[in-house]
């Protein structure tokens, strides 16, 4: 899909706020495996850190968790702790679909210069092209759909990895 003349341009800072995390940093980072509690997140490749009972928990809905020093984000739909105050925690302003929004950060294809906080001073001026509210949930939930079928294809993926493995194992014993 390419930008049409009813896209618009913003700033980013037009489309979104921003919240500092410091009421939902966790106090303790002896984490839990139990999965039913609260997941304690960060913004690089680990995402979630493992999981805590504490209190204070970030639960206004989905957001982007944004690491100010790395640039990395992620699309978070579920309530969650975070462990560092690097995080800034983006919502959409009204008219502003917030997994749209991801994508669109996501494609900027960001990356630090220097180890200090960018998101301010360095992303949200950044200009981009929206369309319409109607528009942005369709494209959203067309993303939605694809990272899901990427996610039956790597599990599936694995799971032909572990048959060869198995296979290979059988042939030389």
């Amino acid at each position: 899909m390419t930008p049409e003349d009813d896209w618009t341009e913003y700033a980013v800072q037009d489309c979104l706020t921003y919240e500092q995390p410091a009421k939902y940093i966790v106090k303790h980072t002896d984490y839990s495996s139990d999965s039913t509690l609260t997941p304690v997140l960060t913004a690089n490749k680990g995402f979630i850190l493992g999981y805590t009972s504490e209190q204070g928990i970030y639960q206004k809905g989905a957001c982007i968790i944004f690491d100010d020093f790395t640039l990395d984000c992620k699309y978070v739909p579920f309530a969650f702790k975070v462990k560092s105050s690097a995080i800034k925690i983006l919502q959409a302003r009204k008219g502003f679909d917030i997994r749209f929004m991801f994508e669109v950060i996501k494609s900027l294809s960001l990356s630090p210069f220097a180890h200090k906080r960018h998101y301010i001073s360095e992303v949200e001026p950044i200009k981009i092209l929206v369309p319409s509210f109607a528009k942005q949930e369709k494209i959203a939930r067309l993303f939605e759909a694809l990272d899901e079928r990427l996610a039956v294809e790597k599990e599936y993926a694995t799971l032909l990895q572990k048959q060869k493995a198995y296979l290979l194992r059988q042939m030389f014993v």
